[in-house]
This record gives structure tokens, sequence and C-alpha cells, in this order.
């Protein structure tokens, strides 16, 4: 099964994201996550591309295009840096973490359009121990909110941002 991902990495069709392992007595997840380079891709593989877009289909898409947006901006600006993901064994996870030197941003992706407080735990647990230096939360509703030491972004206002270069970079 792993040799069908390398091609589908090799083709460009798909990237991995590797697991982010800041301390070493903390065990975290470190299996890759896959992701395919379109959304578009996933539903047509699914055969639902013509299907109402259904509530467990929309997270994994949303989180997908915020990557690719994440992964276009750095090749377009020229940042480096590496992305990953954070993830427990007792389930506190981060969607994505960039890092470059000692830099360490955290973003947080939920595709509801309402921002919970329990949606930016694992953004704070690693702002607290100083393992991130910014902390996002990407969400689809239409206000910017401020969540203790988390910006959270409506999805246009965190594209226009990123391009910016106010995210990463």
């Amino acid at each position: 099964m792993q040799g069908f991902f390398e091609i589908l990495v090799d083709t460009m069709i798909g990237v991995w994201l590797s697991a982010w392992r800041p301390r070493a007595k903390v065990k975290e997840v470190a299996h890759p996550k896959f992701y395919f380079f379109d959304t578009g891709a996933v539903r047509a593989l699914a055969r639902r591309l013509r299907e109402p877009l259904a509530n467990d289909e929309r997270g994994a898409l949303f989180e997908t295009w915020v990557l690719h947006e994440l992964r276009a901006h750095q090749n377009r600006a020229s940042s480096g840096g590496e992305f990953s993901y954070w993830r427990t064994p007792s389930s506190s996870e981060l969607d994505f973490i960039w890092t470059r030197a000692s830099q360490s941003v955290g973003i947080e992706v939920k595709a509801s359009e309402r921002w919970r407080r329990e949606d930016g735990a694992a953004l704070r647990e690693l702002m607290a121990s100083r393992k991130l230096k910014r902390a996002f939360g990407i969400y689809r509703g239409s206000t910017s909110l401020r969540d203790s030491e988390i910006e959270v972004l409506p999805a246009a206002v965190f594209a226009q941002r990123l391009r910016a270069g106010e995210v990463i970079g």
C-alpha cells in the first residue's frame, strides 16, 4: 500500500504531511498524513462528484484547501520551512504547523461557521508551552475573532493575510 501512495506523490497527485514531534517526553503520533492535490479529485474517486457535499466531507475538504493555499504561498514567496501536523494518542490534534528555524506557526482548521473555544485547545496548549510563536484558527464564519493568543480568521481573510505574508514567512 505504501508503494501506491509513493506513486501518487511522485506523479504529484498527492503529498505527505509529516508528524511534528516537538517533545521527547510526550508520545506523539508519528505517521504521516496523505492529502490529494485537489478536493475535486477526492470527491471523484469517492464517486461523489455530482452529489451534494455531505457534512462529514466538509472538514477534510476544507483542510485540504487550506493546506494547498499554504503550500502555494510557501512556493510563491520562497519562504522555505516545513509543514507538518501534530497529534497525541490522547487525541490532541493540530492541523498544520509551519516551522522554519526556531519559528513555528500553528493553524487549526474548522469547517463550521462558528468558532468554539474548544476548537483552539491544541493551539493554546502549544502556545502555553512556548512551542509556537503564533497561532491561527481558520473557519467558515464571517468575523475575525480573538481566542486568547489565537487569531481566528474567516477563510477569505486568511487567504488575503496569507498572500500578504502575514501568516507564514
